[in-house]
């Protein structure tokens, strides 16, 4: 009876330790050429994935995305004059890990302004932008820079 509690407690313990090892384990990139979870066009894709949240930014058509997104039930409104719409993006979290070096101004204002930008992307009037929230605080957000023809996805699971 002792051998077979040991075994049972061997084994309860390993899917526990694989459970909170899937759980912490983070997966991300900074100038990738393809993400499975993203449209097979995108480019130069900068991301976080774990099991909370995933953040890309990433190069693409404006055409592919539109037909990536409608294809996933996320169609991209155009913003009007005086909408604005943001997204989070992955470029601070990335730095805060090490990945990626922290930008850093001259002055406190400007580093303090840096840090936004690159924690929150803007929209404007002339980008598209989708928003799905669920009750709980997750959901979808989905933009697109027409100047810049990049494409911005942001899931959060709550």
């Amino acid at each position: 009876m002792k051998r077979c509690a040991k075994i049972v407690a061997v084994v309860v313990v390993a899917l526990i330790g694989l459970v909170l090892w899937q759980f912490f384990t983070e997966k991300y990139g900074v100038g990738v050429d393809s993400v499975s979870w993203l449209p097979p066009e995108a480019r130069n894709i900068t991301y976080i994935d774990n099991d909370l949240l995933r953040i890309a930014e990433f190069d693409i058509k404006q055409g592919e995305f539109e037909r990536w997104c409608v294809s996933r039930g996320w169609p991209l409104q155009k913003l009007g004059d005086g909408e604005l719409r943001t997204i989070e993006r992955c470029l601070s979290m990335l730095e805060d890990r090490g990945t990626i070096p922290k930008v850093t101004e001259p002055n406190k204002a400007e580093t303090n302004l840096r840090e936004l930008e690159r924690t929150l992307k803007n929209f404007n009037a002339g980008d598209l932008f989708f928003e799905k929230r669920w009750a709980n605080g997750g959901g979808y957000t989905i933009g697109y820079d027409v100047k810049e023809k990049r494409g911005y996805y942001s899931y959060s699971h709550h």
